[in-house]
């Protein structure tokens, strides 16, 4: 689905993926690259809990997207409710993810994370319930096929943040 096929005036809340959405990594392999030994893998996230106002520009720097900072300029304006979902393994990163978003998009925008990518579809189940809101009165946009595909089959808005960019 294109951003210009959705009609915002219908849109009561719009999510977020964080990992390559909201915050780009500038080190493509990231993941891989902390996982070389143990030590680097445990010392990621205790550098993400002890550094959260730091972590995201010096630890594994990342930069915002252009066009969703236009986005939620947009979508401020219109007063629609935003939130970031993010599959996470831990919440040791939480507040640093947090912090890179209100640093770089404004603080309205609250995160909450998934155990796992698949569990999305639920949080975006209970994100229409906080909302009062129908599924199809969602947005949500994310760089995972498998994560929008499913939305979709659930009859949610969902984009892949690559179709935006192109």
């Amino acid at each position: 689905m294109k951003l210009e096929n959705i009609n915002l005036e219908n849109i009561k809340a719009v999510i977020f993926d964080f990992d390559d959405t909201l915050a780009i990594h500038k080190d493509k392999d990231y993941c891989k690259h902390r996982r070389k030994s143990e030590e680097k893998y445990l010392s990621y996230y205790l550098n993400a809990y002890r550094n959260p106002d730091t972590f995201y520009e010096e630890i594994e720097p990342c930069i915002e997207s252009e066009i969703l900072y236009n986005l939620i300029a947009k979508l401020r304006s219109k007063g629609i409710k935003m939130y970031c979902l993010s599959g996470m393994k831990f919440s040791f990163h939480l507040k640093a993810k947090q912090s890179f978003i209100n640093k770089h998009y404004g603080n309205d925008i609250e995160i909450i994370s998934t155990a796992s990518q698949e569990l999305k579809l639920d949080g975006t189940k209970i994100i229409s319930k906080l909302n009062n809101c129908k599924l199809e009165e969602i947005l949500f946009i994310d760089d995972r096929q498998d994560v929008i595909d499913t939305l979709c089959k659930n009859k949610i808005n969902s984009i892949l943040i690559s179709d935006m960019e192109s």
